[in-house]
């Protein structure tokens, strides 16, 4: 199941052309998180509202309902985590991945205070620890997600951003695709 979840996003990722994207998906433990709840947590209120179909604004931040949880999709990200880090916390499931188009890569995930974290190409260093020991909630995926790195021995035999993507649908339940890009969302200033 994982490697068609793999696929689908590689195919896509190919589809878009994508060269630098955000994406975030908080689903809270019980009840639901509406917009306008994870507006009051982002301390934004609204910009505009967006049709299907409406390009997306490179200074500006789209939230989406998506079930009992909300999507935030940034399509020119500069380093906005500290913005979308305020929808984590006691009660939520938190997942953040950005890529850029030199490749850098980054995968967290928070579970209440389980915090997890990835960095791609070059994963996290820190003495006397190993780098995927620093996966936490995403340990279970720790396979996948070495796959995607290259070794002295061999090249990556997954794309990182497809199977940090995989990861994320998998423990959310949310699958980012052109009907959720495309559907009607809320917009928030990005300078908050």
């Amino acid at each position: 199941m994982l490697d068609e979840i793999v696929a689908r996003y590689d195919d896509m990722l190919d589809r878009l052309g994508l060269d630098s994207f955000a994406y975030t998906v908080t689903i809270p433990d019980s009840g639901v998180l509406t917009i306008e709840d994870a507006m009051r947590r982002l301390g934004a209120v609204p910009a505009a509202v967006q049709s299907p179909g409406d390009p997306h604004d490179n200074d500006r931040l789209s939230l989406h309902q998506v079930g009992n949880g909300v999507v935030t999709l940034d399509w020119h990200p500069v380093e906005r985590q500290q913005v979308t880090d305020r929808l984590t916390g006691d009660g939520f499931r938190h997942w953040y991945l950005s890529f850029d188009i030199e490749g850098n890569t980054i995968l967290y995930a928070c579970y209440g205070e389980d915090e997890g974290h990835l960095e791609h190409p070059e994963p996290a260093c820190i003495p006397f620890t190993h780098w995927t020991d620093h996966f936490g909630p995403l340990s279970p995926y720790s396979k996948l997600l070495v796959s995607g790195y290259d070794s002295e021995e061999e090249e990556a035999q997954v794309d990182i951003v497809t199977a940090c993507l995989a990861v994320i649908e998998v423990e959310s339940g949310v699958r980012l695709d052109q009907d959720l890009m495309d559907g009607p969302h809320l917009v928030v200033s990005i300078s908050l």
